[in-house]
């Protein structure tokens, strides 16, 4: 019981990093691999499990327990990682910002293609955070539009169209 009072929110983590990881190795597996050339459906979310299975293990690894003395007597109020979240402000710009920019890439992608529907998200979900300025994030939404167009279309030949109109 005592070792389980030491545990740390980080070994929880790792904890589902790795069974996240297990599970979606073995869906993987079962989809086939294929080869490097000519991946199989199950070639991505193996690898996906792999990786996430890996963070995890290394997460648990560098992750040390919490000292004896702290185990039997916890902190009072909120933990200090926490004590943003303790207060009654509710950052609704960022959640609107967030949310915002997946139902833009929704609508836009199917409307206007991939290159507005990648810009227009990224900008909207950029401008969440009140640091980013619009020069900021209109560099950010250029900037990942020109990744997604390189890697989606050119490298993966997404069938997204890059304009519809």
């Amino acid at each position: 019981m005592e070792f389980a009072r030491r545990l740390r929110k980080d070994h929880f983590g790792g904890l589902l990093l790795l069974a996240a990881g297990l599970g979606t190795l073995a869906a993987g597996l079962g989809y086939g691999l294929g080869t490097l050339r000519q991946p199989d459906t199950g070639f991505f979310p193996a690898l996906l499990g792999a990786v996430l299975a890996l963070a995890g293990l290394a997460l648990l690894a560098t992750t040390p327990l919490a000292p004896r003395d702290a185990a039997s007597h916890p902190p009072p109020g909120p933990l200090p990682e926490f004590a943003h979240l303790a207060g009654p402000l509710v950052q609704w710009r960022g959640w609107a910002c967030i949310v915002g920019g997946v139902a833009a890439f929704v609508l836009l992608g199917e409307h206007g293609g991939l290159v507005p529907a990648s810009f227009v998200s990224v900008f909207v979900a950029a401008l969440g955070d009140r640091g980013n300025r619009v020069r900021d994030a209109a560099l950010l939404a250029a900037g990942m539009t020109v990744f997604g167009v390189l890697v989606f279309h050119q490298g993966l030949h997404v069938l997204l169209p890059l304009f519809a109109w």
